[in-house]
């Protein structure tokens, strides 16, 4: 399958590397600009980097525009991966694969939809967290599941 992947720092690093350990081919990578902030850098492997390095298109934006979308439809993706896309994507771009586009958030979906989900989910003590695999659709981190896995939060 044609993939375009949507990821920023460590999270959008492995889901590329995964990406390009698999039988799938890796059109475009579409990643945010690098940050001097503090929270951003904690976790900062360049998936501009390793796109780059495999010869594979990158496109930086803090959000999506018009330029955006006309050069997705140029590459004509069968699916789009998104993992720690930190802004809110228009419909025109998760509808326009033809399999969709398939988010991967860092909780067990419906619970801690939005931003930080693992940690909300350990302040909470929560006896597990996990990282769910969606459909995306209108609504934050709400479509379809296609997958789930838990982990046992062990003790402090």
């Amino acid at each position: 399958m044609r993939v375009v992947m949507f990821g920023y720092q460590t999270w959008g690093h492995r889901t590329l590397q995964a990406l390009l350990d698999s039988e799938h081919d890796v059109v475009t990578v579409v990643t945010h600009p690098k940050s001097e902030h503090a929270y951003e850098k904690i976790w900062s492997d360049s998936v501009a980097d390793l796109a780059e390095k495999h010869g594979i298109p990158v496109i930086i934006r803090n959000r999506p525009d018009d330029e955006l979308v006309d050069r997705l439809k140029e590459v004509a993706p069968d699916i789009i991966v998104a993992n720690n896309w930190r802004t809110w994507m228009p419909p025109e771009i998760y509808n326009l694969p033809v399999h969709g586009t398939l988010n991967i958030h860092d909780s067990l979906l419906p619970a801690y939809a939005g931003f930080s989900p693992l940690i909300w989910a350990l302040i909470n003590g929560e006896p597990e967290v996990g990282v769910t695999a969606h459909l995306m659709d209108e609504e934050l981190d709400a479509g379809d599941i296609v997958i789930q896995r838990s982990v046992a939060v062990g003790p402090t």
